[in-house]
């Protein structure tokens, strides 16, 4: 007798061209599916319209589009009691209360594994959808925490709200694979401006903006080039020589590769604090120097000087960027710091196996097998 694969279904409310759905679940896949699982991924929006929904206006349309999107993924629960774990990333709609959730939950239904890697806890919206907020319902998370058998966090801090409402809570950042996001195997001549790279989201473009004043005096005494991608509509900065290039994601390794100088700026707030400093990971497992806000997780990320730089004032920020800049040799010590942090802690094949102990546990280990 054979032992069958633990059968996972995975819901996400965006697709995997959505960071948060590609690297808290889509790349562990493989992986799982090595080690004894099934994974089935579905995904309430489509990529067309999660390009679409962070468009301004609309909203008549993004409604008519959102309903269908939500009563198809919700009939697609039918299956639930075929699998033995749900695994939930951030919650199965993006407005309204944890009923569906709640549902779930209920005797005799799969355990959920419950995931997520952003302060979704607290009122947020991104500025394209400003008239959906009085429908969000970030109470709602403390209820789906409640009902589940694991969650899984991406910090801290997230974990130390999870553990108000529920025991089981394990942290993992997020990963990358490193052998896809890698250093260039190609030797690049040195360029008489510096790329100075900035990679993020509609969602996060503000805190690149709230930077411009810090990148105006940086260009002022030496020259680079701002590389901006993601960040829905094209980014002007006066006094900054701007390069906008469209995100895709064939080409997402790509575009980090091809800056000399990483930027992470942030706010220090509530929110920020549920950061996981995702593209600083991404940024130094291509060999990419960083730069960050010395917010949250980032200073478990990056240790200043040594693997990267952190900034809290404007003046720190100009000085340690424009040190980047002017000194090549300091870039490249970076990059091998920082590259050697991510092997060792942010890694794919360190991080999966901590997720496949979570789900296995979540469906009561061997015992939740049954035989082929």
């Amino acid at each position: 007798m054979t032992k069958r694969p633990i059968r996972v279904l995975a819901l996400s409310p965006i697709p995997e061209e959505g960071a948060g759905c590609r690297f808290r679940i889509a790349h562990y896949i493989p992986y799982l599916e090595s080690d004894g699982f099934e994974v089935t991924l579905k995904t309430l929006f489509t990529t067309e319209f999660f390009r679409f929904v962070y468009k301004p206006g609309h909203l008549a349309r993004k409604s008519a589009v959102f309903a269908r999107l939500a009563l198809k993924h919700l009939w697609a629960l039918h299956e639930v009691p075929n699998y033995d774990v749900v695994f939930i990333y951030r919650e199965l709609l993006p407005v309204g209360p944890a009923l569906i959730e709640w549902l779930l939950s209920m005797p005799r239904c799969p355990p959920i594994v419950f995931d997520f890697d952003d302060a979704i806890f607290l009122p947020s919206v991104s500025e394209a959808n400003r008239l959906i907020a009085a429908l969000k319902t970030p109470s709602k998370v403390a209820t789906i925490v409640r009902r589940s058998r694991e969650v899984v966090v991406g910090n801290d801090y997230l974990g130390a709200y999870a553990r108000q409402f529920n025991p089981a809570v394990t942290i993992i950042p997020t990963s990358v694979d490193i052998t896809k996001f890698h250093p260039s195997p190609d030797v690049r001549p040195a360029r008489p401006e510096p790329v100075v790279g900035w990679i993020g989201s509609p969602t996060t473009a503000s805190f690149l903006m709230g930077l411009a004043p810090v990148l105006r005096r940086v260009s002022a005494q030496q020259p680079f080039v701002l590389k901006v991608s993601g960040s829905g509509d094209p980014v002007a900065m006066p006094g900054v020589k701007v390069e906008n290039a469209e995100w895709r994601l064939s080409g997402e390794v790509d575009l980090f590769r091809d800056c000399d100088i990483g930027v992470y700026p942030l706010v220090d707030d509530a929110w920020a604090k549920g950061k996981c400093g995702f593209k600083a990971i991404e940024f130094m497992a291509c060999g990419v120097p960083v730069v960050a806000a010395s917010v949250g997780v980032n200073r478990e990320i990056i240790e200043d000087g040594v693997n990267g730089f952190l900034a809290t004032t404007d003046n720190e920020w100009v000085e340690k960027l424009g040190r980047l800049i002017a000194d090549p040799p300091l870039r490249a010590r970076f990059a091998v710091a920082g590259r050697r942090t991510i092997e060792e802690r942010y890694s794919l094949h360190v991080n999966a196996p901590k997720l496949a102990d979570v789900l296995r546990r979540a469906a009561g280990g061997d015992a939740a097998r049954g035989d082929s």
